[in-house]
């Protein structure tokens, strides 16, 4: 059995010039197979440069005590006041952490809301205000939104919805009117 030849890789280089093989053939198909895998994949889509700027805060420092909550999701369809009144709520030990809010703030997001805080600019927040700001000028419609006697008059019972579940359903809506 041949002895162990040792392979440098040197993940600073981003050439293929940057590996060097010691002539051992199982070596060299392994070199061939990490370039392929770097093309392929983006071998620096972690690298610390662009973690900086893909990142919304850096140097979030979680408390050790600090207990990751779970959080309601915000789908666009709710008020968003009424998210950032329940957000406030859970996160009421750290609520002078701008930089905790505002990473955490993701958790209670999903879908095309969440797209939406993933795509925001690193530079425009800075403090947790900023990013309230955005949120509620992006999702203003929502606020804007006021219900009245048409929207109950306009209101129909779900096909698989049961007379117990409308009436419940209308009661609440009803309350808001």
């Amino acid at each position: 059995m041949p002895a162990q030849v040792p392979t440098i890789i040197d993940l600073t280089m981003r050439e293929s010039h940057g590996v060097k093989s010691f002539g051992h053939p199982k070596q060299d198909k392994w070199v061939v197979w990490e370039e392929r895998f770097r093309v392929v994949k983006g071998f620096d889509v972690y690298d610390l440069v662009r973690v900086a700027e893909i990142c919304l805060i850096l140097n979030v420092m979680i408390p050790k005590e600090f207990r990751v909550l779970k959080f309601v999701k915000y789908t666009e369809l709710e008020c968003a006041n009424t998210h950032l009144r329940s957000y406030y709520n859970k996160m009421t030990e750290v609520i002078y952490n701008d930089n905790l809010l505002i990473h955490f703030f993701q958790d209670s997001l999903i879908g095309f809301v969440l797209n939406w805080y993933m795509s925001l600019d690193n530079t425009r927040v800075k403090k947790w205000s900023d990013l309230v700001d955005a949120f509620l000028r992006q999702y203003k419609f929502n606020i804007d939104i006021v219900l009245d006697w048409t929207s109950l008059i306009v209101m129909e019972k779900g096909n698989k919805e049961t007379v117990r579940g409308y009436a419940h359903r209308w009661k609440n809506k009803a309350m808001h009117v």
